[in-house]
């Protein structure tokens, strides 16, 4: 088991690879949301119900489906056509274009023709006799013969001048005129060259909202968008909600924060003091902050201080080492949770480091990382009572702890507390679990003091969470 627990720890062992896949996961969080609640998601959401609503499609089919051919437009213009060349039409218009019409009319109006009628008629009813109107009758005679007056008659009792007069007392040609009229009109022109044009769709809105939908589909925006979607881990973001952060921005410690020393001895006395086995005393002088990196240093130094004593409290001493501790005491306690910090220890064989959480008595008591002389790493919770405490401890192995950064965890639930390093599980107990809010603590100290000590725990940031 520890073998495989080593093997995971070594492959997980890059921390800025892990922190750049949760800052991606959480950029991309980000970047969903505001996606999510965009006009323009919203847009393409309405275009997609659209295209693919059988409204949609029905009508994109009845656009397409339409042809000159069998239309109505194309009636009318066979209807024209047919009138044009049937055959009492082009008699008419022959007619009517020709000279026959126009000397028939011209004939019809004349004196000669009037004379030939009137005489014509005295003919025939007797008034006129050749002997005794010899001079009427010779009038006659020539009349008769004219070939003017015989083509006025031959044209009047034609089949022609009966079709033109048919024609010209019909509706015909006002039927022929409207057809003319409707055929040469913009409307007319318009919608068949509507339905002649073979990508008429193409040119509808509905085909410009359809490409417009197919735009969007391809865009990389919505691409990202849809693929994060279909991944949905957004719930490893989702499952929580920050409730403590921090970078270390500037150039010193947030007091609003931290306080610098042991909670009681802040609260109490204000002034920092030592348990009765630390050869360190704790100073804020020994607190760094550069480069969004907080420094807790500690060094072989002379330093006046106090320390707990049991049966008389707290009493001055003289200290030949200083260290230093940041605490969240006074600011921040959280009871169930995800708590967590990204540090980065040196020469772990003479100082201990530790990442460790504490209520308003000193159990019960866990530590989320503790280092140790002999490399190893012991996450512990320490619970009971002071004469009676309960320990729970492990021994991580198989990492250097003071080579890189590493992510130091502790997932708090009611009924259990689950240690990772760098995302790995490395301790889990399901008994005697914390039930009291509890804040947090990074600190350093003297293991060994016979040593030249000079060593540092440097922390990028902590971060705390609850249950969403």
């Amino acid at each position: 088991m520890a073998l495989f627990l080593s093997s995971k720890l070594r492959k997980a062992a890059n921390t800025s690879l892990l922190e750049e896949k949760k800052n991606k996961l959480l950029n991309d969080h980000d970047e969903y949301n505001a996606f999510e609640d965009s006009e323009e998601l919203q847009n393409y959401i309405e275009l997609e119900k659209e295209v693919n609503s059988e409204d949609f499609k029905q009508k994109r089919k009845q656009v397409e489906a339409k042809r000159f051919k069998g239309s109505e437009l194309e009636r009318k213009e066979k209807e024209l056509n047919r009138i044009l060349k049937s055959k009492r039409y082009r008699i008419y218009k022959s007619v009517a274009e020709g000279s026959d019409l126009s000397s028939y009319e011209a004939m019809r109006k004349s004196e000669e023709l009037v004379k030939y009628i009137e005489l014509q008629a005295d003919v025939n009813s007797g008034k006129l006799n050749k002997k005794e109107d010899k001079e009427s009758w010779l009038t006659y005679k020539e009349l008769k013969k004219s070939s003017q007056i015989r083509a006025y008659f031959k044209f009047k009792h034609s089949s022609k001048l009966k079709i033109y007069s048919e024609v010209l007392n019909s509706n015909l040609l006002q039927e022929i005129e409207d057809l003319k009229t409707e055929l040469a009109s913009e409307e007319f022109l318009s919608e068949k060259n509507y339905l002649l044009d073979k990508k008429r769709f193409e040119k509808s809105e509905a085909y410009n909202r359809l490409i417009n939908y197919k735009e969007l589909s391809e865009s990389e925006s919505f691409k990202k968008y849809f693929r994060l979607k279909k991944k949905n881990d957004f719930h490893l973001v989702n499952e929580w909600k920050l409730t403590f952060s921090e970078d270390f921005e500037g150039d010193c410690l947030d007091k609003e924060k931290w306080i610098t020393r042991y909670y009681w001895g802040d609260v109490l006395m204000n002034d920092a003091y030592a348990l009765p086995n630390d050869p360190h005393i704790f100073s804020e002088d020994n607190i760094k902050i550069s480069n969004s990196i907080a420094r807790l240093e500690t060094r072989k130094e002379i330093a006046q201080g106090k320390v707990w004593d049991p049966s008389i409290g707290f009493v001055p001493k003289e200290f030949d080492y200083t260290s230093a501790l940041i605490s969240t005491g006074k600011s921040f306690r959280q009871k169930y949770g995800l708590f967590e910090a990204k540090i980065k220890v040196s020469d772990i064989k003479n100082v201990m480091h530790s990442f460790w959480m504490l209520s308003d008595t000193s159990l019960p008591h866990i530590d989320i990382a503790r280092t140790s002389s002999c490399g190893k790493l012991f996450p512990s919770q320490i619970t009971g009572n002071e004469n009676k405490p309960i320990v729970k401890k492990s021994k991580i192995d198989g990492l250097d702890w003071t080579k890189d950064f590493f992510i130091y965890s502790l997932e708090w639930a009611p009924n259990k507390l689950v240690w990772r390093i760098n995302d790995v599980i490395v301790k889990t107990e399901t008994e005697n679990i914390p039930q009291e809010p509890m804040y947090l603590i990074l600190s350093s100290g003297v293991s060994k003091p016979t040593a030249d000590v000079n060593a540092v725990m440097e922390i990028d940031w902590v971060k705390c969470y609850e249950k969403a």
